[in-house]
C-alpha cells in the first residue's frame, strides 16, 4: 500500500488529461483509464490511482502538513496552501513483497515532472 500527494501551486501545469497521456506512456503494457477527476492503472490484481481533489477544509490540511516539511520556506509552503488542492496517489493493494514499489515511484515521477507540483510522503512527512 503507498501513497502520495502532489502539492500544487497555483501556477502549476498540472492537468489530469496531460497526467494520463504521460503514464500511458510509462505504462504502455497497463491499462491506464480515467473516470471523472481519477485516473487508475491497472495491471492484473494491483492497481494505483492518481485524482486531483480539493474540498472546503483542504487548505487547512496542506498548511498543517506544509508546516511539518523540512526545508521548506513559510512564503513557498504558502503558496501551496493557497491553491486549496492537491493530487493524491494510492493504492490499496498490499504489497509485501515490494513488487510494485518501482511502479509507485514512477507515478510519482510522472508528477514530478509536472512544474509547480511538489511531490510529498503525507505519513512522515517529507519531500520525495
Amino acid at each position: 500500500m503507498y501513497r502520495a500527494y502532489g502539492l500544487l501551486r497555483p501556477d502549476s501545469d498540472f492537468d489530469l488529461d496531460e497526467a494520463g497521456r504521460r503514464l500511458a506512456a510509462k505504462f504502455p503494457t497497463d491499462s491506464v483509464s480515467r473516470v471523472g477527476e481519477q485516473i487508475t492503472v491497472t495491471r492484473g490484481d494491483w492497481w494505483i490511482a492518481v485524482a486531483l481533489v480539493s474540498w472546503p477544509g483542504i487548505r487547512d490540511e496542506i498548511e498543517g502538513l506544509v508546516g511539518r516539511l523540512a526545508g521548506l520556506e513559510p512564503t513557498e509552503a504558502e503558496t501551496f496552501v493557497q491553491s486549496g488542492r492537491r493530487v493524491e496517489v494510492w493504492t490499496d493493494v498490499p504489497d509485501p513483497f515490494m513488487e510494485h514499489f518501482d511502479d509507485y515511484l514512477s507515478v510519482v515521477e510522472v508528477l514530478k515532472s509536472f512544474r509547480g507540483l511538489l511531490a510529498v510522503d503525507p505519513k512522515e512527512p517529507g519531500i520525495l
